[in-house]
């Protein structure tokens, strides 16, 4: 009787589907296909023209390319000039240029777009939709239109930047021939390239975050500078994560602005590692030490990124 009765309780229990452990749910078929079928686009686009143009680079570094000739393998030789022979004084300081545009962008995206995304969001969100569009029309152009535009912006005769201060009495300043101001110049002009996508990326984080939490501080005591540095800061920790890493790379690889802008003016002092790449593409003569420095410097961003994860952690914000 009694084994009865708890056969008949459980029974009731589990028909009412509490405490007991759910099956996970098995997607169907169809919704694999599906998925896979989504992502066949970015993957076919990323062996072409990524993986493909990587092994290339790989194999044809071992190998004194040149035109007509034919190919004639050479091991090292190619890596060997590159970083300690002819070619490795012009490499290193590439990718030492490379560096600054990191330490001068990156500090001032990050920061910018933080402190222009703040304000956004105290403001009146019908308000903040015609500031999000102007701030973002930036991002629409490309590097060599911007490049054009800051041309005519740091012009010494005539342009915006020195009329301004000739207006004032001071004398004009040549903004992208002095080896000081060029590698400025060309930051500021990427800053002002990229800063509305950072804006509203910061934006969409600073959204995320549930107001219980800036309530629950106020009801606290706390001020605005503790609510950000205790709770908006470690909030956006992923969303600043995946900015810090795409500004890194993207300021190392920072290639069309400076062509514009300064070309191979201010002594050299704004080519950068893809600039380097580019003008050996079009003056070397042997094609095989191209590919040994463009493999070279993927290695260098691949252990950048591999820094910058190293001593960040990513984390699921706790809600």
């Amino acid at each position: 009787m009694e084994n009865a009765k708890v056969r008949s309780a459980g029974e009731t229990f589990a028909g009412r589907g509490e405490g007991l452990p759910r099956k996970k749910k098995r997607y169907k078929r169809g919704d694999t296909v599906a998925a896979y079928l989504c992502l066949l686009p970015s993957f076919v686009l990323l062996v072409i023209f990524t993986i493909t143009p990587l092994i290339i680079s790989f194999v044809l570094g071992f190998f004194d390319v040149k035109e007509y000739l034919g190919n004639s393998f050479v091991g090292f030789g190619n890596y060997f000039s590159v970083l300690a022979g002819l070619q490795s004084a012009a490499f290193y300081r590439s990718l030492l240029i490379g560096l600054e545009f990191i330490a001068i962008i990156v500090p001032l995206q990050l920061v910018l777009s933080f402190l222009i995304a703040s304000l956004i969001s105290k403001i009146n969100r019908r308000y903040s939709a015609v500031i999000k569009v102007c701030i973002y029309l930036p991002c629409l152009l490309s590097g060599i239109v911007v490049g054009s535009i800051f041309a005519y912006v740091y012009n010494y005769h005539g342009g915006l930047l020195n009329g301004m201060l000739n207006a004032f009495g001071l004398g004009s300043v040549d903004w992208t021939g002095e080896k000081g101001w060029a590698i400025f110049a060309v930051a500021f002009a990427a800053i002002w390239n990229g800063l509305g996508y950072n804006t509203l990326i910061m934006l969409g984080g600073l959204y995320d975050i549930p107001t219980d939490y800036y309530e629950a501080a106020r009801l606290d005591g706390a001020n605005w500078w503790e609510q950000t540095v205790y709770i908006t800061i470690p909030s956006l920790k992923n969303i600043g994560l995946y900015l810090l890493v795409s500004l890194v790379v993207s300021s190392f690889q920072l290639y069309e602005i400076p062509l514009v802008i300064v070309g191979a003016g201010a002594e050299h002092s704004v080519e950068g590692p893809i600039y380097y790449l580019y003008y050996q593409f079009q003056y070397s003569d042997n094609m095989g030490e191209v590919y040994a420095a463009s493999l070279l410097v993927a290695v260098v961003l691949t252990l950048l990124s591999s820094v910058i994860f190293r001593l960040t952690s990513s984390e699921k914000s706790m809600d």
